[in-house]
């Protein structure tokens, strides 16, 4: 049920949603309540939010210190006895089965950070947790897909470890804890830069402290310049935001953090 209700969620506070919102009810009352006065008042509300989510130099700033949160480790990867990589890296399973192929999204650096230890120290167990974002999982699970592109990277199998059950993060902790436990040394944690607060202390939580290492930034370091309006950037930016800040509210409301 938690799963669920956190994909409707999202669903709800996304910007592009709620922009969208506001012009469906708008529309309706133009055509059936016919008020002018709410007609203004939405009118208004829509270019403010427009404004607001488009102005990206304060979604940039926001985003930053979400992803410079958790600071990058600098734990000699050669001396890693793994890492773990947490789900979020494909697009849909059905397509990827369909047509045989992996078909990866933005968050691919999950992945290729992986590849780029694994070749530093083979001896490196990969241990990758996911099974579906998707609320009807179709195709290949994402364990499935990580297992095919893994080995046609060149990676033994005898590296691979799969926690093919969890759908979200907490799941990812949940389903791995035990393995990771089972493999004295230190792991590594590898995922996006966003995401990597609410992931660190939610393993934190279950007494597993890893070497964060974060990839998939959209931020830089250059100073900012301060008049600067992207709408499409700030809507990317700010459901990220929204995304990751309701996720750790959550999280510590219900003692998981």
């Amino acid at each position: 049920m938690e799963f669920y209700l956190s994909k409707i969620l999202s669903f709800f506070i996304n910007p592009l949603y709620i922009l969208s919102l506001v012009i469906l009810i708008q529309l309706f009352i133009i055509f059936f309540i016919q008020s002018k006065k709410l007609v203004i008042f939405f009118s208004k509300l829509f270019l403010i939010l427009f404004l607001f989510f488009g102005y990206n130099p304060l979604s940039n700033f926001l985003l930053s210190k979400i992803e410079d949160y958790i600071q990058p480790s600098k734990y000699p990867v050669q001396q890693l006895i793994g890492v773990i990589i947490l789900g979020g890296s494909f697009n849909s399973g059905l397509e990827s089965k369909e047509r045989n192929e992996v078909f990866l999204n933005s968050s691919a650096e999950r992945l290729t950070k992986a590849l780029e230890i694994y070749k530093k120290n083979p001896r490196l167990l990969i241990l990758f947790s996911g099974f579906s974002g998707e609320l009807k999982s179709q195709g290949w699970s994402e364990s499935d897909m990580a297992k095919k592109f893994f080995l046609d990277q060149g990676v033994k199998l005898d590296n691979l470890i799969f926690a093919n059950q969890s759908r979200n993060t907490f799941e990812n902790i949940k389903y791995s804890k035990d393995i990771i436990a089972n493999y004295k040394g230190t792991w590594g944690l590898i995922t996006s830069a966003s995401h990597m607060p609410r992931s660190f202390f939610t393993f934190k939580k279950q007494s597993l402290i890893l070497e964060p290492i974060s990839v998939d930034y959209k931020t830089g370091t250059s100073r900012m310049f301060w008049i600067n309006f992207d709408i499409s950037s700030g809507l990317s930016n700010w459901s990220i935001i929204l995304h990751e800040l309701i996720g750790i509210s959550y999280y510590k409301f219900t003692n998981k953090i």
